[in-house]
């Protein structure tokens, strides 16, 4: 039945990570074996197309890695419109990514992750078809390749980055389309315009430049790292983000990101449509210090804490606030 499905998804910790019993096993042995079968895999689909290509290395992976590399170049010539790599070698260092994921003219969706590294794009980089990246703690390491890569999506719509670790690089993701873009990741600089949907969650050390219009859809997860409230306490670290966001219309954010505008929070005459989530009662500082700061807000959604205090802020914001149509709680 395995070779009767369009999909290939191999995980190698179903062999690497065996059961109780099968734990006395020689390490070596269960890798050949996965090898073997993703190999067998392979060879029974022969000439058919694939759709989706999935592979999932975990730490106990020590072959060498250029199976991993083969079976890649394999799944992109049987045209496959869906790849997923994720890859957790125990040894420090970066897998380097094979050209042809560059070159693919039947790539829809693609997903790339942790440990990857691109040295350099061939000259003819190009994924017409891609609609779908995300990208996890890969490195660019020529400084315009990243540039590059985007270029060469203009199909793109959705983008997510994420770093756990901060590498050292900045990033700008620019895009003249329409776009839903997740980052989480320091530092990037933002140049798209007719972004659709934003999200962004970081510790602030120092904030990204961004520009957007009106139509945007932006959500945030910010937080100050250790000091740094006092350290952008004069507002100077959080500028470039507050100046991109001052003009959007529909804002979702937390109660610590709001703690981090605070410190220069500006007037947001168009915001429309406001999200506010907090785990902790922050409605009494944070919250109305923010609704001061949004003359045209028509909806307010809230999460309710169960705190007297917070039916006293409602009342207050419906008696207040002359444009406020909707309020939404959520408990």
């Amino acid at each position: 039945m395995f070779t009767f499905s369009p999909n290939l998804d191999f995980d190698d910790s179903i062999f690497c990570q065996p059961r109780k019993k099968n734990r006395n096993k020689n390490p070596n042995d269960v890798q050949e074996r996965f090898n073997d079968f993703v190999d067998k895999a392979f060879a029974l689909k022969g000439s058919e197309n694939i759709n989706k290509f999935s592979l999932k290395l975990s730490r106990t992976y020590k072959e060498k890695l250029y199976n991993i590399d083969r079976w890649i170049c394999n799944a992109l010539e049987q045209g496959i419109s869906e790849f997923h790599l994720d890859i957790k070698p125990t040894w420090y260092g970066w897998h380097d990514l094979p050209s042809e994921v560059f070159t693919s003219t039947t790539l829809v969706k693609l997903s790339l992750g942790t440990t990857l590294r691109c040295q350099g794009l061939p000259s003819d980089t190009s994924l017409p078809a891609l609609k779908i990246l995300f990208l996890d703690s890969i490195l660019f390491e020529e400084d315009q390749s990243f540039d590059v890569f985007l270029a060469a999506c203009p199909a793109l719509e959705d983008l997510t980055i994420h770093y756990k670790v901060y590498q050292g690089n900045s990033y700008v993701v620019s895009s003249p389309g329409s776009i839903y873009l997740r980052a989480i990741s320091r530092i990037i600089s933002l140049d798209t315009p007719n972004v659709v949907n934003f999200y962004y969650s970081d510790y602030i050390l120092e904030s990204p430049q961004c520009r957007w219009d009106s139509r945007t859809k932006a959500t945030f997860d910010l937080y100050f790292c250790n000091d740094d409230k006092h350290y952008v306490q004069n507002g100077a670290e959080v500028t470039d983000l507050i100046t991109g966001i001052r003009n959007v219309k529909t804002l979702h954010l937390t109660s610590s990101t709001v703690e981090v505008i605070l410190v220069c929070l500006p007037v947001f005459n168009n915001l429309v449509d406001l999200v506010f989530l907090s785990k902790k009662e922050g409605w009494k500082l944070l919250l109305p210090r923010l609704l001061q700061h949004s003359p045209n807000l028509k909806t307010l959604v809230l999460s309710y804490q169960g705190y007297a205090s917070e039916l006293k802020h409602i009342r207050h914001f419906l008696l207040k606030m002359e444009c406020l149509e909707v309020v939404q709680i959520y408990v």
